[in-house]
């Protein structure tokens, strides 16, 4: 297997492992729920954008993992007195802003690869 997509999926399994501790440390909750799913749409956007270009998908994953542990643990460890609906909303926020920023770039780039196709 090429080195550069088993440290793609390490780097996703380290993520993977981030968002699930951070969603279960606090209990299961509808606010768990819905972080837990934009978590996902950014772990299946990221596999997505792998398929299409893996090295933008390594760096995009690389950049989620640092927000993702920074605004994981200020909501886990820092969230007392009202704190924790901010780091929630950050989380929240800037997940789901990232998978609809890669999945436009995935569409763009499948569109353009079939018009390159097409072309010739």
């Amino acid at each position: 297997m090429n080195p550069k997509i088993e440290r793609f999926w390490i780097a996703w399994g380290i993520l993977l492992v981030i968002m699930v501790g951070c969603c279960l440390s606090e209990g299961w909750s509808e606010d768990a729920a819905l972080l837990s799913g934009a978590y996902a749409l950014s772990l299946l956007s990221t596999w997505l954008c792998h398929r299409i270009m893996p090295r933008v998908a390594y760096v995009n994953l690389i950049v989620m993992i640092v927000y993702n542990a920074i605004l994981s643990y200020d909501l886990v460890f820092n969230s007392r007195y009202g704190a924790g609906i901010t780091w929630w909303f950050y989380a929240l926020l800037l997940n789901t802003v990232h998978f609809i920023v890669l999945i436009v770039f995935v569409i763009i780039n499948v569109i353009k690869r079939k018009k390159i196709g097409n072309a010739r």
